[in-house]
């Protein structure tokens, strides 16, 4: 069910027409809509759980948020606990500390972005499998299934709650860890885009081009396939058209918030399937060594990889540019790719995301950072074929973005 692209080699028979068989693994049951959060106590229930675990942060329960949810619960006389210590990177530490609590539990829920559901993810395979956390990094490799995840996204960002991955930090090794498997997707993911009004606009302009970056990635992705191309096509075209809206007017622009967590949801759905690129590779290093929130990083990285990879698949990325609104009737395939290029740069200057450098991250710094992105698993998905010297390059046109 679960395509293991963390071993994915380069000469992998992806998709490649009629002649083609390519497998592709929907995401778990789905309630969407404004006030979808109140269901979360009758959706416990129903699922059987009596004992559950909420995995959220600080932020969301001074608030209010949470609140909701455990109102919810409280409602349904669903018995919990609450973890509220989860940070922007989640760690193995984290991950630890969550699983003790949930030891007695039979559902975990998390609350949040992918900060506060890939570590309720990632206990839940810990409460049923035991061990370390590290020793699940890839794919299918914990035997007995995690315990059931309810997801509750407060971000229209990681689309973590439609995906079969939790990503973890080792602090120690400066490394993030991709968990995947079949058994990872969230028994149920209710969205409700009320829930991200208040966002601040750097908080939702970053976690809104994370959402972009799959969409983008995935679409572009040397796995894609027909059922995730309409799924990924559709979710640029909602991001393209909100993204702005619900970074500037996100208070009172209802529908914005609504089509850019459909839009994040279903980059979500779409990706786990096709896998990512380098913006990925080059996102986590940047995460794990300096703390950069992943949204940042990758829409830092987004467009620098978009303009690399170009050549290696125009068709595509040209459609990118139709998806955005823009008019190409005249052009041919590489000017109407450019453009796309041009438009996520555009795009990228619109939005308060701030530069590396306010992460301390520096020229100095390049030879590391490339390194470890030459480790990660994305790789092997991006329509060109990347070199240590390839990164560095890419590095240092990154670091002068947003000054």
């Amino acid at each position: 069910m679960f395509r293991q692209v963390a071993q994915l080699p380069l000469d992998y028979d992806l998709f490649k027409g009629h002649d083609s068989i390519f497998n592709w693994s929907p995401a778990g049951s789905i309630i969407f809509g404004n006030g979808a959060v109140k269901k979360v106590g009758s959706e416990v229930k129903r699922l059987g759980g009596k004992k559950v675990v909420v995995c959220t942060d600080e932020g969301l329960v001074k608030f209010g948020v949470a609140q909701k949810v455990l109102d919810s619960l409280s409602d349904a006389n669903i018995e919990y606990s609450i973890f509220d210590k989860c940070e922007a990177n989640p760690s193995v530490e984290t991950v630890e500390k969550v699983t003790a609590l949930a030891k007695d539990a039979d559902m975990l829920i998390g609350l949040g972005g992918g900060s506060s559901i890939d570590p309720a993810k990632a206990a839940a395979i810990m409460v049923t499998n035991g061990g370390d956390i590290r020793d699940y990094e890839g794919c299918d490799l914990f035997p007995k299934a995690p315990l059931p995840v309810i997801a509750i996204p407060t971000a229209a960002g990681t689309g973590a709650e439609a995906t079969c991955f939790a990503v973890v930090t080792d602090v120690e090794k400066e490394w993030k860890m991709a968990i995947g498997g079949s058994y990872n997707i969230p028994s149920l993911a209710i969205c409700d885009p009320e829930l991200t009004a208040s966002l601040p606009p750097l908080f939702t302009a970053a976690t809104g081009m994370d959402a972009l970056t799959h969409a983008i990635e995935g679409f572009i992705s040397r796995a894609s396939d027909p059922i995730s191309d309409a799924i990924l096509g559709k979710a640029i075209k909602l991001i393209a058209g909100s993204l702005q809206r619900a970074t500037f007017k996100g208070e009172f622009d209802k529908d914005a918030r609504y089509d850019m967590m459909m839009g994040s949801m279903m980059a979500g759905m779409g990706f786990i399937n096709t896998i990512l690129g380098i913006a990925h590779s080059m996102a986590h290093p940047l995460g794990a060594m300096f703390g950069v929130p992943h949204g940042v990083g990758n829409a830092i990285c987004l467009p620098v990889t978009m303009e690399f990879n170009l050549y290696s698949n125009p068709d595509k990325i040209a459609e990118i540019a139709q998806l955005f609104g823009k008019d190409t009737s005249g052009m041919d395939q590489i000017e109407a790719a450019k453009l796309a290029v041009d438009t996520v740069y555009e795009l990228l200057d619109s939005l308060p995301i701030p530069p590396l450098s306010d992460w301390n991250v520096t020229k100095d710094d390049i030879e590391k950072l490339s390194e470890e992105a030459m480790k990660g698993g994305d790789r092997s998905t991006n329509p060109r074929e990347t070199t240590i010297e390839d990164f560095e390059k890419l590095y240092e046109k990154a670091l002068t973005l947003k000054k």
